[in-house]
């Protein structure tokens, strides 16, 4: 039994090692230029290995951006049950996404949108989300931050479709991720801000 359990946790730390070392290939390099044979070699294991557990490189793709996804959704909610306020969620998000997307390069967006699995599981995300950003919202209301005089599902999909333009128009490809992701974040979260809200969102995100 214990022999058992031990293969099988280290099968998962070699999953786990192989999304890490995937991701970190595809952001780096974009997904086109990034085969299961690199992916193999930074890893020093055998290609038979990897195939074992990911049968192709769009399996592995998707895995990579479902693991990355749940991974920023359980660091923000560790974060939200230590932290001071609704603010120091948002600055906590925006200092992670900022240092994400400043190295990413931009292929790894365009060649993305040939996968029509994972665009469809981005939008599926977006909507399961949608609940928990409007009771989020609300207890920022509550607590001063945030204005009580908007429509936040209208605000949601106005977010979205200017995330869509972003990848429709390409944008990226003339733009910096990072500055990109900084004007949305100035436009529409800093025009939901209290004064009280702008005073803490001014503060955390000087830090």
């Amino acid at each position: 039994m214990r022999k058992t359990s031990n293969i099988t946790a280290y099968r998962e730390s070699l999953k786990m090692r192989i999304l890490d070392t995937a991701m970190s290939l595809f952001k780096e390099r974009g997904i086109k230029a990034v085969r299961m044979d690199d992916i193999a070699t930074e890893m020093a294991i055998s290609k038979r290995t990897l195939y074992e557990i990911y049968s192709n490189k769009e399996d592995l793709l998707f895995e990579c951006v479902r693991n990355e996804n749940e991974a920023l959704t359980r660091a923000i909610a560790d974060y939200a049950e230590e932290a001071e306020n609704e603010m120091a969620v948002v600055a906590f998000f925006i200092k992670m996404r900022l240092k994400d997307l400043g190295s990413i390069n931009p292929l790894f967006f365009t060649e993305m949108e040939k996968y029509e699995r994972i665009l469809a599981f981005f939008k599926e995300n977006s909507e399961r989300q949608a609940a928990h950003s409007r009771e989020f919202m609300q207890k920022g209301i509550e607590h001063g931050f945030f204005r009580n005089d908007l429509n936040y599902d209208i605000i949601n999909r106005m977010g979205d479709a200017a995330m869509n333009y972003v990848m429709r128009t390409r944008l990226y490809e003339k733009y910096k991720l990072n500055e990109i992701f900084h004007t949305f974040v100035v436009v529409f979260l800093r025009g939901c801000c209290t004064e009280k809200g702008l005073a803490y969102l001014d503060k955390f995100t000087a830090e």
